[in-house]
This record gives C-alpha cells, structure tokens and sequence, in this order.
C-alpha cells in the first residue's frame, strides 16, 4: 500500500475550510436606476457625455498613507462620489446584489450573514489607474471588499489582487450590456487598477460587513499544509511509487460542472492547496472523472408486485452474482486556470488512489440489469465515477501519459507543440525537448500488429504525429518514424496528406529514399492507397526525385496471379479501383511519361485483375473528362482500348430470346439441380413446378441465385409438402440491354459517338 497515498490524504482532510483570498463572477442583472445628485438619472451602458458629467461634479480619490489621507495623481488617479451622493435601485437591484454577495461570500469561505455597505462610485477615464495599495477598516465589522463594475465601455483596467505570493489579474469588463462583472478581496490583500486604455471604467465599491460578534473572516491559511504536502510531492517524486495520485473530491460533479472555478466547500480549499504544493513541487495537476465501469453476471431472485399503470409488466428482481469485466480510467481532464484538456483516458490502478479505500462502500451512480435471453443469462452494468484531482512529477509525464496508449500521448504532443510554437522560443528550451523526448516514446510504443497499425491510421493518430513534429519543426523524429515504422508496414491511406506533408519537409535526397522504402512495402497490399500518396507527393514534390519511387510502385502492382487475401504482415489486400488508375496515369504523367506508359501495359496485360468495365472504363471517363489529364499520352492509349471493347461488345447482336431455352450451366450436378439444368434447357415448357421438402427446395433456390438463372421462383404453400413454382424469365436479355444502353452513353462521352 503507498505510503504518499495514504499520508497526502491524512494531511489534505484536515484542510475542511472552503475559500480563498478572493472571488469573482458575472450575474445577469436587471436594468438598474443609478441617480447621481447633480446630474440625475445616468444611462447604463455608460455614456461618455455622462461620465464628464460625473467627473466634472466629482473630487480626485485620495489614498492612505497610515493616518494621513493624500491625493497623488502618480499613486492614485480617478474620480470619486460619496455613496451620500449616489441612489442606485431599481425592481431587481437588491435581488441582484443579494446574489453577488452571496457568491463573493461562498468564494471567501465565510458563513453567517454578510452585508454589503455602498462606500463610493469610481469613475476611471482613459490613463486613470490605482497602485498597488491595501483597504483600510472603512466600517465596523468590515473584512473584505466587493467591486461591482456597472455597464460601460472601455479598455484596461484589469484589477490585480495579490495575497502571500499569490496574485489573479482580472478582467471585470463585459461586453454584454445586461451584465455586471464583481470582484471580492479580503481587506488586507494587496491590489491595484491597471491604467484604463480608453473609454470610462464605473464602479461601485462595497464595504463587506459582517455584524455578528466575534473574530472577523480572514483569508484561509494553509501554508502549513501547503509546504507539507509540498514536501511529500518532492519526496515521491524520488520514489514514483504509485506513477500517479488520484485524491476524490467529497462533492459530486457532472462533466458540464467540472471546473477549479466551481469546486464546492473543501474542495476548493483542498484544490487551492494542491495548485500552489503542485508548482512548488513541479508536478502536472488536473481536475478530472474517475471512473470504474463493471460488468458481469447477475441472479434472477423473482418478481415483486407489477410495473406500470395498468399493470402489465412485472417488476423483476435481480442480485450481482460476479464481476467479470472491468476498467478504470481517469477522463475529462482540465487544468487549473479552466481550460480543457485534449488528454485522453488513463487506466488506473487501486494503489493510486488518495486514500486507498476511497471508492470502498460508494454506491454506483448508474446500475443496469439485463434479464436473461436466449442461451445468455441475466447480467449487469455498473458505473462508479467521481470527481477527483489527479497529479505526477513532470519529471515522470511520459512515462505516465504512455499508460494511455496513442490516444492521450499524441494529443498531448499536440499540447506542447502549440504551447512551444505560441511562446515564440527555440529548440534549446525545456519544451521543446520534452516533445522531442515524448515523440521518442511514442514511436517505441506504435502498435506492432497489423489491426493495431490499422487502427492507428484510421485514428488519425499518424497524421497528427506527424503534423505535431511539423510544427515542431523535429525533422529527426520525423524521419525517424517514417523509417521506423511507416516503411514497415504502419500506414493507412488516411495517412496520406499528412505523409507528403513530412516528406515534404525533409530533404529531397531522403524523402525519395522513404517514399522509396514506403511504397515498396506497402504497395503490395494497398496499392489505391500506395498510388494516391504518389500522386500526393508529385503534386507538390520535384518530379524528378520521384522517379526511384515510382518505379518501386510499379514493381510493386499485383498481377493476376494466385494472391492471398492477406499479406505477410497480416494485411488484406485491397482490389484495384478505378481511383487508383486515375491517381497512378496523373501521377506518373507528372513525373515520367514513359513510366505512365508502361504502367498502363501492366494494367492492360491483367484483364482479370483490372477489370475493363469495373475499373478500366470508369478510369478512362474521369481521365478523358479532365482539363489538366486528357491530353496525356497514356490517356490516350487508355481511351483507345476502352473504345475497343466497347465498339465489339456494341457489335454482338442483341435480340431477345426466340423460345423458352435458358442458359442452363448449373454448377451442381445433384439429381434435383440435374432436373433444373433440363428444365431450363427445354425450348418448349415456360414453368416447371417442384414438390419437396422445405431443405430441397431451398438448395434449389440456392442453385438459382448462384447461377443467376432467368427464373422467378415463388413457394406455393398448399397441400404438403409446399411446391417451388419456377417460372422463366428474360432477365439475361434485359441485363444485356442495359448493357449496350451504357456502352452507348460511355461510347458517347468518350469518342462522341453513337455507334
């Protein structure tokens, strides 16, 4: 059992008081009436023209300085109004209000009533600000203050708190007239008003007060508990012993509510703790979903009474007999300032857990019996989840994010490639090695079967590897994969775009090498794919570095020879297609003629494989119909044998059939497909009816769909056993006439004529 787990779970539970030095939020508030005496009613939005009205009535706000009070435009400069001098109301203020201080109350972690008391209005013109100062006592009972910024326009301004090393920069303006931004501070917090850049900032400012007897609230002080489990982090990190900590917050969270900003009681406090010991001690913190899926077998113990209205169905009853399936993961990931996580699921183990027995005696939040059918007994599905902060030393993040397989490290290169690229830094600096290193991991942990390579590349994990390292500018890595792992066999036409991309980046010496080396392995078992990723590459790539690659390509064709459905990897093979001829004549065209040419002679001499009118013709119409394909040589040459076999097959005489003879080759040679075979070879008898047993008539049936015979056979169901009535049909003649129908319009499209 993990010592840190057990011992970071005693230190956090004494942490029980929720809040922080501050708190802040945005309520939807109704249009309030604020009157200033002198002036009147004020409009909100702020105008600018009444915001000179207010400053031209208004004195220049002092500072304390001790016991003196001082004006000093360099330390403080805006305007002020006496709360004797200002009436704000309104149908709903005071419910409004009541909401801010209510949740500036819960954000402070103080209980009991607390009553807001107007001290002043502010008025911030562009270049006014406030330095970093501390409120004093303005009232009895005074702990804390709430900034209320009212509707107006303007630019800066930002309101800095800071408390014991800590500080939160926050933006109080809204762009939403129909909203009002507060903020709330203990009254010994340091804080300032960053310069205003333009327009007019408008505040109320609110004493807090709490009238009870007794000590005033004050900011929660854990620094004790933070250094301590500081201290524990730093030693684990040593150790890695679990790789990760899991610590379940008491509330529960659905994933919509899942935030640091909206924790409840302790776990804000216990989650406060963790950010700053988790920065002291370099570790990752997340707020995420733990969850714990099970299933298995139940028992059916009877039923009880009956379900619904009218009483139809019965109630049944069931018990879990056994578990027999499991997983548990950590999910929904979001970092502390509230952004998502592009992580995806961990697996998880007990021993992770923050305490050990965490989940012990939880009831599951979701549980599902199924009854019994078939030869399948009665089971169940439950669900446990909860939420919980989860952490590692980022010493240890690769060896931790590669738990969860591709799904969470590609991602999370992703992450760090952006975050690299936004901060404008080079390769020498900490994050870019880290993606340097973590690329390094993934390529060791590709997927070494071929179901996993596929799944991989229909993922779009490759691809977005491989656009990761190109933001990360990583040619080594880049290089590296391609030789490591897509020139053996970890590729997918998916794949593609990203793959010319890379190769793109590389020099052209070496990307005709890999490209080389891709194709000849891959080409083989996916040769659409293998030809569309060259006609990626000579879209954008010099034509004659292609050259080796191409003709790997061509090598590498299937013939009509005996192939297996699957490669030596384990790979099946794809069917040639129409796309693929149409990528590899343009592709080929592009970067040698001559091997366009020969390709299409390698094409021509497999009319098993490459079928004329199931790729050949199709491939022809859409090279024919091109602008930037139709003058080609090698289109040329295809259209010319496509009009061949069309121009014969238009030739053969189409007639319907003079009497009731059929094409009667039936494979089977049983007695009853025996009499089939000279039913249909009679040209004098239209029907033939076969009285048999269920198993013979289906084998019939079966007979004549294999052999795509010109009959309709209906079952008569009278007498027994039931009689199969057979009945000819022209099936054959009228597929032949759809047939020359379509010779005549591709005729048509390809040569303009009619035949």
């Amino acid at each position: 059992m993990s010592s840190i787990a057990q011992n970071l779970a005693a230190l956090l539970g004494r942490v029980r008081r929720p809040g922080d030095f501050y708190a802040t939020g945005t309520v939807e508030i109704h249009p309030p009436r604020l009157e200033v005496t002198g002036i009147g009613p004020t409009a909100l939005p702020l105008l600018p023209a009444q915001a000179e009205q207010i400053i031209a009535i208004a004195e220049r706000a002092p500072y304390g300085r001790g016991t003196e009070t001082r004006v000093d435009a360099d330390v403080r400069r805006t305007w002020q109004l006496g709360a004797e001098r200002v009436r704000i109301s309104g149908k709903a203020w005071q419910q409004d209000l009541a909401a801010m201080v209510a949740h500036a109350a819960a954000g402070l972690g103080v209980t009991g009533p607390v009553q807001a008391e107007l001290y002043k209005l502010l008025v911030y013109d562009t270049g006014s600000f406030f330095v970093s100062h501390r409120d004093s006592e303005k009232a009895a009972g005074m702990f804390a203050t709430l900034v209320v910024v009212l509707p107006s326009h303007y630019s800066g301004g930002e309101l800095v708190v800071r408390h014991k090393g800590r500080e939160v920069r926050l933006d109080l303006r809204r762009d939403e007239p129909a909203e009002a931004a507060f903020a709330a501070f203990y009254a010994d917090c340091l804080h300032e008003v960053l310069p205003i850049a333009s327009g007019y900032r408008l505040a109320l400012i609110y004493n807090l007060v709490r009238k009870r007897k007794g000590p005033l609230p004050k900011p929660p002080d854990y620094d004790t508990e933070q250094q301590r489990a500081a201290a524990l982090l730093r030693g684990w990190a040593t150790e890695l012993e679990p790789v990760k900590l899991i610590y379940p917050l008491e509330h529960a969270y659905t994933q919509a509510e899942l935030d640091f900003a909206t924790l409840k009681g302790a776990d804000a406090a216990v989650a406060g703790v963790m950010v700053e010991a988790g920065c002291q001690a370099d570790c990752d913190l997340y707020l995420a979903l733990v969850s714990i899926a099970e299933s298995g077998w139940a028992e059916h113990v009877g039923g009880g009474g009956w379900r619904g209205r009218y009483g139809d169905e019965p109630d049944e009853e069931f018990e879990i007999g056994e578990v027999t399936d499991s997983s548990e993961t950590v999910h929904e990931w979001r970092h502390p300032d509230g952004s998502r996580s592009a992580l995806g699921a961990l697996p998880f183990s007990p021993d992770e857990l923050s305490p050990p027995d965490a989940f012990e005696g939880l009831e599951p939040d979701e549980l599902d019996f199924q009854e019994a059918t078939g030869n399948e007994g009665a089971s169940f599905d439950r669900l446990y989840q909860r939420a919980a902060l989860v952490l590692w030393p980022r010493s240890h993040r690769i060896a931790v994010l590669a738990q969860g397989g591709l799904e969470v490290t590609v991602p999370f290169l992703g992450e760090l490639a952006r975050q690299w690229q936004g901060s404008g830094a080079g390769r020498e600096v900490p994050l870019w090695q880290e993606a340097h290193q973590l690329a390094a991991q993934i390529r060791r942990d590709w997927p070494d079967t071929a179901w996993g390579r596929q799944r991989a590349s229909e993922g779009g994990h490759a691809a977005a590897l491989l656009g990761h390292l190109g933001v990360l500018g990583d040619l080594e890595a880049i290089d590296a994969f391609l030789a490591e792992q897509t020139a053996i066999g970890a590729y997918g036409r998916a794949d593609n775009e990203a793959l010319a991309g890379a190769l793109g980046r590389l020099p052209p010496a070496r990307a005709s090498e890999l490209l080389t080396a891709i194709l000849t392995h891959n080409a083989p078992a996916q040769p659409a794919g293998c030809t569309d990723l060259l006609a990626h590459c000579a879209a954008a790539s010099a034509a004659v570095l292609l050259r080796p690659a191409a003709l790997a390509l061509l090598q590498s064709l299937p013939g009509d020879g005996p192939r297996a459905p699957v490669d030596s990897d384990g790979r099946r093979r794809e069917a040639p297609t129409a796309g693929m001829v149409v990528d590899l004549l343009a592709a080929l065209e592009r970067i040698d003629p001559s091997l366009a040419g020969r390709a299409l002679e390698a094409l021509l001499s497999h009319p098993a494989l490459y079928a004329v009118d199931g790729v050949l013709l199709p491939a022809a119409l859409r090279l024919h119909e091109a602008e930037d394909t139709r003058q080609h040589a090698s289109v040329h040459a295809l259209r010319a044998a496509v009009l061949v076999h069309l121009r014969q097959r238009i030739a053969e005489p189409l007639e319907p059939p003079a009497d009731w003879r059929r094409l009667s080759a039936i494979a089977c040679t049983c007695t009853h497909c025996g009499e089939l075979s000279r039913f249909l070879d009679d040209p004098t008898q239209p029907t033939w009816r076969f009285k048999a047993a269920e198993a013979e008539r289906r084998h019939v049936e079966e007979s004549i769909r294999r052999n795509r015979c010109d009959l309709d056979p209906i079952t008569e169901k009278r007498g027994r056993p039931y009689t199969l009535l057979c009945t000819k049909n022209q099936a054959s003649y009228q597929r032949r006439v759809q047939q020359r129908r379509h010779d005549l319009e591709h005729l048509a499209r390809l040569d303009g004529e009619t035949g």
